[in-house]
């Protein structure tokens, strides 16, 4: 099965993303509600390639059933160039390529939706969260950008109307649209836009009890990276100085009322990305975030001094003078290895700082349980400004419930199918029979739903996937030493281990055949186009012979150099991956062998770790006992907070990981690139890499996405051919419900996520 974790309580700082993985969809509405990424209407789509400028309109039509229907289909490769890399052209404007028909009042259904869910929240503030429920909030909190329909590598414009590039690829310009308002009633702005992005910076990824952990990295990356907490490697001192600082990167500079620019140091493409993807770029409320926040910082109960314990003046300097009081909070009071909570991080009375299609009513921490009400003054989204409608709400009320018995959601659902309520609900991947019809999927790779008035729907690719990590320069968890046997420091025991996996039987006996093996660690979907290439394919494949022959080649001729994290040589003595014997006996045996014993643990919930590494020891364990090599191969599960808070001291680790934004010098930085959060996490010193990633960035930054896809392509090779990881599987997932629910699309963009209206 696919693991069902979430990202909570992972430190960026190690790198180590794990995620939910279930369907990524988006509902839009009830039973008259709009379809987005599903329709048959065709695009009319328009380029002018000479001045960069490219522009979208789109028709509708009634579909044939009596749901309403919009369309979203995908840009022109030409439009897609100039949205993905608009370096080469001073403008890049975008407008909304979807129309929307209206809601038939003809047409009545249920308007509460009921989702039940095994997901529950680490934080609520989309400046914090960074587990996989932060996506849902997408509900309340809109975007700069968003994906097209279920396009990842197509971007509209949402909250903004339009941007352009500068030739330096240094300064976008973006133009917001006029009118919208947040819930509370405060006008949505360029001011909101200044404040929301540079609390991120200010917040530095911090939580109430930890530092750089969150996303302000992605923000950092682009700027003077002296200042995050995140790459300096150092202990960031937060007071009025540390504000001032941030501030002086111009990051966003207002230039009126519904205009700004975003300034960054390092050149990019994927700036409109990022403000798309996950929810770090959700606009808030100014007014309504700061009055909240410092009621509550302000509370003597907390031990913080603010400087500006009341906030006075325009309200530039209103936002000014919080930010001072927020960086005070840090390490001080009840947060003393952290910055202070925030009033949204609570939000158990709710939230109006959004400008979405519903409001975040309460939340129940004893019970995980969310209720959340339509937004009456919702602004209907930008389809209705090229040629669509506004969009209005269909589900009043969403009830988002924790439910983590499976047989509870399962017998809910086939209640609210026979009284015509609409539900959601979360079903494993290892439970799709009980939803789906076997000889139908396995024949026919369709899902025919076997519970009457429930669709299942999918399944549904996400930009992300699953691999077993092999890690080096492994030390003792509790003395810090290393230790002498560094079994994965030899590209042979790693092809070894791998070699003893057949990854296609493994994906069809216990992901029942959902998922989509790997080739390289580059997901599918990732922009821009090429860099998700199959035939880079991995080194390894079922050879029972070539793990024999590997661990004997490996055995009598042991690796002698080893290399430090850092690149240098390992001081002799320091490792010996002496095990077995140099010559075998006359009964082909080892007489006297030296032992090593290899522990490959894996969280105890993930059956397909358990088979993975169970079938890794088996294999091995078989040719070390032929020719009595003494090396031995223990599994052992352990609680998941054990393995991810002491992944560099284990010698695998099996994870699951997105992308925080799609884009390929992610991929490549996250989990390739020396000093970034894999790399430090396993230790890795593989410095070609480095090289590698510098010239990607370079690429990149100059607009030449063929050197950037070229580049992409030769680390992944690469990285097959040193078999860092054994890529296993790209995830996939579905979703069941009700079939009087319609209105959905999956977008591998996003974390797993249920946006309830988000395009109603």
């Amino acid at each position: 099965m696919l693991n069902y974790r979430s990202k909570a309580g992972i430190s960026r700082t190690t790198g180590i993303v794990v995620i939910v993985v279930v369907v990524i969809i988006i509902i839009v509405g009830g039973l008259a509600s709009v379809l987005l990424g599903a329709s048959t209407n065709s695009t009319n789509t328009s380029s002018n390639s000479n001045t960069g400028t490219s522009s979208i309109s789109a028709s509708s039509s009634q579909s044939t059933s009596s749901i309403s229907s919009y369309s979203s289909s995908s840009f022109s490769s030409s439009v897609t160039s100039s949205v993905s890399a608009s370096q080469s052209s001073s403008s890049s404007q975008l407008s909304s390529s979807t129309t929307s028909a209206s809601t038939s009042s003809s047409v009545s259904g249920p308007t509460t939706l009921t989702y039940e869910t095994i997901y529950s929240p680490s934080w609520l503030d989309p400046a914090v969260l960074y587990d996989s429920f932060g996506v849902f909030l997408g509900n309340v909190y809109e975007t700069l950008f968003f994906f097209n329909g279920s396009s990842t590598t197509q971007i509209l414009p949402w909250l903004a109307q339009n941007y352009t590039v500068s030739p330096d690829s240094k300064t976008y310009t973006i133009n917001l649209r006029s009118g919208i308002t947040f819930a509370d009633g405060e006008p949505f702005n360029s001011t909101s836009v200044y404040f929301t992005l540079n609390r991120v910076l200010v917040m530095d990824g911090s939580t109430p009890s930890s530092h750089a952990t969150q996303f302000a990295p992605d923000f950092q990356q682009l700027l003077n990276k002296s200042l995050s907490s995140a790459y300096c490697g150092c202990h960031m001192t937060y007071n009025q100085n540390y504000v001032n600082d941030v501030l002086n990167e111009n990051f966003v500079q207002i230039t009126g009322p519904l205009s700004l620019e975003i300034h960054v140091s390092s050149p990019n493409s994927f700036i409109p990305f990022i403000l798309s993807a996950y929810n770090y770029g959700m606009m808030l409320a100014p007014q309504f975030v700061m009055q909240h926040d410092l009621a509550l910082w302000n509370q003597t109960s907390l031990g913080y001094t603010l400087p500006n314990p009341v906030l006075a003046g325009n309200e530039t300097s209103q936002i000014y003078q919080y930010l001072v009081d927020e960086a005070a909070t840090c390490n001080s009071g009840s947060t003393p290895t952290g910055c202070g909570t925030t009033y949204l991080d609570g939000s158990y009375q709710g939230s109006e700082a959004g400008t979405g299609p519903y409001i975040l009513q309460s939340y129940g921490k004893s019970t995980n349980d969310f209720v959340f009400a339509a937004n009456p003054n919702y602004w209907g989204a930008p389809f209705q400004y090229a040629g669509g409608t506004k969009i209005v709400p269909t589900f009043k009320t969403i009830n988002m419930n924790f439910v983590p018995s499976l047989t509870t959601r399962e017998i809910d659902l086939k209640n609210a199918a026979g009284s015509g309520k609409a539900m959601i609900i979360d079903v494993p991947p290892t439970n799709l029979y009980d939803v789906v019809d076997r000889n139908t999927w396995l024949n026919n790779g369709t899902f025919k739903s076997i519970i009457p008035g429930v669709s299942v729907l999918g399944p549904y690719s996400g930009v992300g996937g699953n691999a077993l990590a092999f890690d080096m320069n492994v030390s003792n968890a509790l003395t810090g030493s290393y230790y002498s046997f560094q079994p994965f420091a030899d590209v042979r025991l790693r092809l070894a281990f791998s070699d003893s996996i057949n990854v296609t039987a493994l994906n069809s006996a216990v992901n029942n055949n959902l998922a989509i093996v790997s080739q390289n660690i580059m997901p599918p979907g990732t922009p821009p186009v090429g860099s998700y290439n199959p035939s880079i394919l991995p080194r390894y494949s079922l050879n029972l012979t070539a793990v024999q022959d590997l661990l004997l080649s490996a055995m009598q001729q042991p690796l002698t150099h080893f290399t430090l994290v850092n690149g240098s040589a390992a001081p002799a003595g320091l490792f010996n991956n002496t095990f077995g014997c140099p010559t075998l006996n006359s009964n082909n045996q080892c007489s006297k062998p030296v032992a090593q014993t290899v522990t490959l643990t894996y969280d105890s919930g993930d059956l397909v770790a358990q088979d993975i590494l169970g079938q890794m020891a088996s294999a091995v364990n078989n040719v070390s006992a032929t020719y009595n090599m003494g090396l031995t191969v223990d599994v052992a599960p352990v609680p998941v907070g054990y393995m991810y808070s002491n992944i560099a001291h284990e010698y695998t680790y099996y994870f699951q990981w997105s992308v925080d934004y799609p884009w390929d010098t992610f991929v490549l930085g996250f989990v390739l690139a020396p000093g970034h959060p894999f790399a430090v996490t396993d230790n890795w010193n593989f410095s070609s890499f480095g090289q590698l990633y510098q010239q990607a960035l370079a690429a990149d930054g100059s607009g030449n996405l063929t050197g950037l896809v070229s580049v992409s392509n030769e680390m992944l090779a690469l990285s097959n051919q040193l078999v860092q990881y054994l890529p296993t599987f790209y995830y996939s997932g579905f979703m069941v419900m009700t079939s009087n629910i319609h209105g959905y699309y999956w977008n591998g963009a996003l974390l797993p996520t249920l946006y309830f209206d988000r395009l109603t």
